[in-house]
């Protein structure tokens, strides 16, 4: 229930400020809306940029494993850019002595349809959308091929802020489990520099032990400090749960990005 209503909040203060927001004639695509938005680990950013990430997570699950995973953003445009996650790696503890992969990669086109901006007002509203296609050659244990359009947003009201995502996730062929899935934050920025802010997830992509379909989610506190105009550090403690399931799952995430 937590997740739902951390799901529909923001989505309602999100659409509530897009419909009173001012309709500019020419938007303001040179705004550098991360300045004030600051990206959450587990949310895709609707802003276009050319930037690199590393993310991490540990699992405190027994057996506990660790998981790092590359991606590269671009912008070819104002409104045109893309998305390219190379493949994961994922290795169990002790590392170097136990069981290790890779996962899939996956590259996205995404599609700029609003960017209003007022840095003066402290306010912005942006609207993107992405279809990505996973591609996952060696048909890796629970990865497969699949094709996911989505829609991304932010709403900025500084020092507060909200982003997130919402799609559906089709497969092609097997490996994948066809469903939605919405993810969004509730965030606020702390002098420039820190900002904090609360994460959830949730979909129906749980195939559960009677072949039923159930819910799962995650919430994600998390806190991000901006080392420089080009380098965001962020930490966040996740906490996942599963219909069915009567344990919670904890990892720890970071993420390191370098904006170019």
């Amino acid at each position: 229930m937590r997740s739902k209503l951390l799901i529909v909040l923001p989505v309602c203060l999100f659409l509530s400020g897009l419909w009173s927001q001012q309709v500019y004639s020419k938007q303001d695509w040179n705004c550098d809306v991360d300045d004030f938005v600051t990206k959450a680990i587990g949310i895709e950013e609707p802003w276009l940029e050319n930037s690199g990430y590393i993310y991490a997570q540990a699992s405190h699950a027994n057996p506990s494993s660790l998981t790092l995973a590359p991606e590269i953003e671009g912008r070819f445009s104002d409104q045109i850019g893309m998305e390219l996650d190379l493949p994961e790696f994922s290795a169990n503890f002790p590392l170097g002595r136990s069981q290790s992969d890779l996962g899939p990669t996956a590259v996205g086109l995404k599609f700029a349809a609003l960017h209003d901006c007022n840095p003066a007002k402290g306010e912005a509203t942006l609207v993107t959308f992405e279809v990505e296609g996973q591609y996952s050659p060696a048909k890796l244990s629970g990865d497969g091929n699949s094709v996911s359009p989505q829609v991304m947003w932010a709403q900025l009201w500084y020092p507060w802020f909200t982003q997130g995502e919402a799609g559906y996730t089709q497969q092609v062929g097997n490996g994948v489990t066809n469903g939605w899935f919405a993810n969004t934050s509730l965030g606020r920025a702390i002098h420039g520099v820190y900002a904090v802010q609360l994460e959830g997830e949730a979909d129906n992509q749980l195939i559960m032990a009677n072949g039923q379909r159930g819910l799962e989610g995650y919430l994600m506190p998390q806190v991000a400090y901006h080392a420089s105009p080009k380098w965001l550090i962020a930490i966040g403690e996740q906490a996942e749960k599963q219909q069915g399931a009567h344990k919670t799952k904890w990892s720890t995430w970071g993420m390191l990005e370098r904006e170019f």
